[in-house]
């Protein structure tokens, strides 16, 4: 069905780094500019739309958690899989994947019926922002089943080393986004303005459109009709996979639950400054990921190439792939820091922020982008792990760096307290010890002989 010509295990590392990152990076930013859209409209609503949906946002990562780890094992094993040419497990790993993750997305979409509102004020948010938020948030769970299809679709094609054809969606996806956020948010075209449920919706049409495509392309262009990415003809259950899947679930499960709820801890002490401050401080962690987007998309291409040469036996060309990323992304986030201290003004104005919200987020650019460089350098080193299918290091630095020094040295300010910049201090020190950690377990080696149970005949 597919023969051996894998460009990722072969060929000077660089330049196969760059060929499967470039889509993703762009991909990347496709997916942010979609969350830039729904953050720009919802804050011409004003401050309440803007606490509630970050308020949103921060419960809808703690409860994705299990989501996100599933995507990480299916990243791991499918390119596991192809590295070592066995691509008939491919499409049966692909299944296995969905059966846990729309799983999952059933118990999030009864919450979402039922609790959005109750979250929402449990997360210390006032009744105003309780009541807009969950107009939000409800839609966006009780559809999740749209996103995780397209999040494990999209990881499959890149982990085969097809990240073009993930990145041409997003651009259809984009595009749809871009139409329906203001049409049903502001009530254009003489539609009704349905207002911060306008952005849900508009998110679930577009992802919806993004599955139908890489469905159609799947199964509808002639040169991808015998690819390894397609659902198995036969839909067959094997214990053992489930198993083996959710053992690299888990600790990535737990190191992104611990990293959420180290988020949703951050904002419920942030909000004890106030609705401006949760305003800022939402505002800000989109600038955030928008600054780690080529990061992030480097380091999605590492974690490849680390799986495919793993699964060839080539350990020494993932070591070198780690290396050149990890002086890539620590020289490029530490541009962009230097770029958001000069203007952090103009940035945060550009989503709305004003008054006593701009002060708020000003001292955050100030003092946060002095640590992205570390946070790349981490980034590299925990995706490459996981590439390999060794997640629990991961697990261990977010649960020592996030949530004992960052969760807790805010929660100790809070008490003393002090001003709102040093919650700001607490994240970069939190931050300096997930490096710590990430580099501890890098240099141990145990990722380069970890063995993953791809299921089926040898």
């Amino acid at each position: 069905m597919t023969s051996s010509n894998n460009f990722l295990t072969e060929g000077p590392v660089g330049k196969c780094l760059l060929i499967v990152a470039l889509p993703i990076i762009i991909s990347n930013l496709l997916t942010s500019i979609l969350e830039v859209v729904d953050m720009y409209f919802i804050g011409k609503l004003g401050d309440v739309a803007i606490a509630g949906g970050a308020m949103s946002i921060s419960i809808i990562l703690v409860l994705t958690t299990v989501i996100f780890g599933i995507v990480t094992a299916t990243a791991a094993f499918v390119s596991r899989a192809y590295g070592s040419e066995r691509f008939e497990r491919i499409q049966v790993i692909l299944s296995h994947s969905l059966y846990l993750a729309l799983a999952f997305s059933a118990i999030l979409a009864v919450i979402g019926l039922f609790l959005s509102q109750d979250l929402l004020l449990l997360l210390g948010a006032e009744p105003d922002v309780a009541v807009m938020g969950s107009r939000f948030l409800s839609p966006m769970l009780m559809g999740m089943f749209v996103f995780v299809t397209l999040m494990i679709l999209t990881t499959v094609f890149q982990s085969t080393g097809d990240s073009r054809t993930p990145m041409f969606v997003m651009i259809a996806v984009n595009i749809v986004n871009v139409v329906l956020n203001p049409t049903l948010i502001m009530g254009l075209g003489g539609l009704p303005a349905l207002g911060i449920a306008g952005s849900a919706y508009a998110s679930l049409t577009s992802r919806t459109t993004g599955v139908l495509l890489l469905i159609g392309v799947m199964y509808l262009l002639p040169s991808r009709r015998n690819g390894p990415v397609r659902f198995p003809k036969k839909w067959t259950f094997e214990p053992q996979l489930i198993k083996d899947i959710v053992k690299v679930t888990i600790p990535s499960a737990v190191q992104s639950g611990v990293r959420s709820f180290a988020f949703l801890g951050m904002t419920a002490i942030v909000a004890l400054y106030g609705t401006t401050a949760v305003a800022a401080y939402g505002i800000c962690q989109r600038l955030d990921m928008l600054g780690l987007i080529f990061v992030m998309g480097l380091c999605t291409g590492v974690a490849v190439m680390v799986g495919q040469n793993l699964g060839a036996g080539k350990v020494e060309r993932a070591e070198r792939t780690v290396r050149i990323a990890a002086i890539v992304n620590a020289s490029f986030m530490a541009a962009v820091g230097i770029l958001y201290l000069l203007y952090a003004e103009h940035f945060l104005a550009f989503f709305g922020a004003a008054g006593e919200t701009l002060a708020n987020g000003i001292l955050f650019m100030q003092i946060i982008p002095m640590s992205y460089f570390v946070i790349a350098m981490a980034m590299t080193m925990g995706f490459a792990m996981n590439g390999a299918g060794m997640t629990r290091p991961g697990m261990y630095a977010a649960i020592a760096g996030q949530l004992i020094v960052q969760v807790g040295l805010a929660a100790v300010v809070v008490s003393m307290g002090l001003p709102l910049q040093f919650v700001w201090f607490a994240v970069v020190c939190g931050t300096v010890v997930v490096f710590l950690c990430d580099l501890f377990f890098y240099r141990q080696g145990a990722w380069k002989t970890k063995k993953l149970n791809l299921g089926g005949e040898n």
